[in-house]
C-alpha cells in the first residue's frame, strides 16, 4: 500500500527553474499563502488568467491535448 500524495494522470515531472528579484519572489509567496496554494499554483492561475483574457491569441494554450488538466483545480475566485 503505498503512502504519499496520489499520483497525477499527468504527471508534473519537467522542470524549469525561473529568476525573480526579491520583491517579485516575496509577491508570488504571498499570493500563494493568501489563497492557501503553491506558489506553482499561484504562477499558473496567472497564466490561465492570461489566456482568459485574451482567448484568441493563446486558443492553442488553453487545455492540455484532449484532456481538461486531470488532477489540478483552479480556483476561479474574484474576491481576492
Amino acid at each position: 500500500m503505498g503512502v504519499g500524495r496520489p499520483k497525477l494522470e499527468i504527471p508534473r515531472n519537467e522542470k524549469l527553474t525561473l529568476r525573480f528579484s526579491k520583491f517579485e519572489l516575496d509577491k508570488i509567496r504571498k499570493i500563494a499563502e493568501k489563497k492557501n496554494i503553491s506558489m506553482t499554483e499561484a504562477i499558473l492561475q496567472g497564466i490561465d488568467l492570461l489566456i482568459a483574457h485574451k482567448p484568441k491569441r493563446y486558443k492553442s494554450f488553453a487545455k492540455n491535448p484532449g484532456q481538461n488538466e486531470p488532477g489540478v483545480v483552479r480556483e476561479n475566485s474574484d474576491d481576492d
